[in-house]
Order: C-alpha cells, then structure tokens, then sequence
C-alpha cells in the first residue's frame, strides 16, 4: 500500500513539474521573441531619417514584416506550450495575439504617422 502511495505521489509530483517545466518553456520562449523584436524594431527605427515624418511605402512594408513576424512567434510558442496554459490563455487564437500587438502603446502612437499593418 505504502508503495501504491508514494507512486501516485511520484506521478503527481512528476505531471507537476512536467508543467512546471513547460510554462517555464512558453516564458523564455515569450522572452526571446520579444528580445527579438526589440532587436529588429531599434535596427530597423535606426536606418530612419530623424526629420522625416512618416513611413515610406517600403519602409511601412519593412516594419509590418517585422510586427507580423512577432505575431505569428507569439502565437506559435502559445500554441506549442497550450497544455501549460491557464484556461484563459490555453484557447488563444491568431487573432486574439493579432488584435493584441496592434492595440500596444507603440502601435498605437505609430497611427498619427498613418502606419497601419493588415495582419493577417
């Protein structure tokens, strides 16, 4: 009996730290993207004019390619990490990360510079 007890334990103790490990996973995951993103954005705002006032029709192309890239690793490590999910979180759609990063502070204060990306 006292075996039978301490294998249920173990099993719990491991399906535990199993999700433990894989919410550890999606953070450092999340973390990279966003390091990435960072990254990608400061480059790209660095080969900017400082005087000019908006995006050029490549440029605006240039960083839309790079939001939506984050979009799609963000909803790529939610995807791959669902199990480890809290059930608010565990059903996330493309869309719901998509509506997400448009509605950030940065992309928002883009919109007075008419920067508007159509993700998809």
């Amino acid at each position: 009996m006292k075996r039978f007890i301490f294998a249920v334990f173990a099993l719990g103790l491991g399906v535990q730290l199993a999700s433990a490990a894989g919410a550890e996973q999606y953070v450092l995951a999340v973390q990279q993207i966003n390091e990435s993103y960072k990254k990608d954005t400061r480059d790209f705002f660095n080969t900017l004019n400082p005087m000019q006032q908006g995006f050029s029709s490549a440029q605006q192309a240039k960083f839309c390619g790079i939001v939506s890239q984050y979009a799609d690793n963000l909803y790529q490590a939610a995807h791959e990490n669902r199990a480890y999910l809290d059930r608010q979180y565990a059903g996330i759609t493309k869309q719901d990360v998509i509506k997400q990063v448009m509605s950030s502070k940065e992309m928002q204060m883009l919109k007075k510079y008419n920067v508007q990306c159509d993700l998809r």
